[in-house]
């Protein structure tokens, strides 16, 4: 592999298994940023590989447990715990055929009823996705799905963050258009920062994490709104990706300055990125093919 040319959609590959380190947790945002702005400059095999290998700076999430067959079967009834008392029983006598028979049963003829528990378990609880290093607290009433691309979304969250954490300093931030998770910096602790989730408030209580080395706080209340949601409209033309589908924002430093960097993707895996000063001042693009 050392020097053989690597081709764009070698680049494009690397690029989509940055974004699988990025989502896993065993990168963050700004090494996230870093990385994938050096897959564009790549030409060859070898440097790619360097970039999309965990090399340890964040750590791996801890292996799911594996599940018993009284889980599978009571989450698909109703709920785990459920679940853990028919696997149990199943394990005793020796039901475990029954179960599944009645299982199929349920599933064939109660379709319906099922669809609705599970709409209304996920509706009252708080939405998106489970976040490493995040603790859920007791379940309370969900916050209307934001729209954090716009520029009345990210006011929102601008003003929700000053709110509840007192600051809108970060360290670094990953913007989806429903939810966000933030980097803050711990007053009187230089070694360590909380994440904070926000889908429209922010339901989990944060964790204390180790802060990367040289990491620099910025403010939120220094982008220029304005540009940046302009660029955001315009960075699928931009950009080269035609019927983009995904777009997200990354909030760094680079060279010890703050930038935000507008990404999109599409269903072919065509990417894009447009990097800039948090007053819109361009630093870099990387244009798909």
């Amino acid at each position: 592999m050392e020097g053989v040319p690597a081709t764009d959609d070698d680049r494009r590959g690397a690029f989509d298994e940055l974004k699988e380190l990025l989502s896993s947790g065993r990168i963050d945002a700004a090494e996230f940023a870093t990385r994938s702005s050096k897959v564009a400059d790549a030409t060859t095999l070898s440097e790619l590989a360097a970039l999309v290998t965990d090399n340890g700076r964040a750590p791996a999430p801890a292996a799911a447990p594996k599940e018993s067959f009284g889980t599978v079967v009571g989450d698909a009834l109703t709920s785990p715990q459920l679940g853990r008392s028919v696997g149990r029983f199943a394990t005793v006598f020796g039901l475990r055929r029954l179960i599944l028979w009645a299982l199929g049963l349920t599933v064939a003829g109660g379709a319906a009823f099922a669809t609705s528990v599970f709409d209304n378990a996920t509706d009252s609880s708080p939405t998106g996705p489970s976040v490493p290093g995040i603790t859920r607290p007791t379940a309370t009433a969900a916050a209307a799905h934001p729209e954090l691309l716009t520029r009345n979304g990210f006011v929102k969250l601008r003003d929700d963050m000053r709110a509840k954490i007192g600051s809108t300093r970060y360290l670094s931030a990953v913007i989806y258009p429903d939810y966000a998770t933030i980097e803050v910096p711990i007053s009187g602790d230089p070694d360590h920062s909380q994440r904070w989730y926000y889908n429209g408030s922010f339901p989990y209580n944060p964790t204390a994490s180790p802060r990367r080395p040289g990491s620099r706080p910025a403010d939120l209340r220094d982008v220029r709104v304005t540009a940046l949601t302009r660029a955001i409209r315009r960075a699928p033309a931009q950009l080269n990706v035609r019927d983009a589908d995904r777009t997200y924002l990354i909030f760094d430093n680079r060279s010890g300055r703050s930038v935000m960097s507008v990404y999109v993707t599409n269903a072919s895996n065509d990417t894009g990125y447009w990097t800039m000063r948090l007053n819109g001042a361009t630093v870099t693009t990387y244009k798909a093919p």
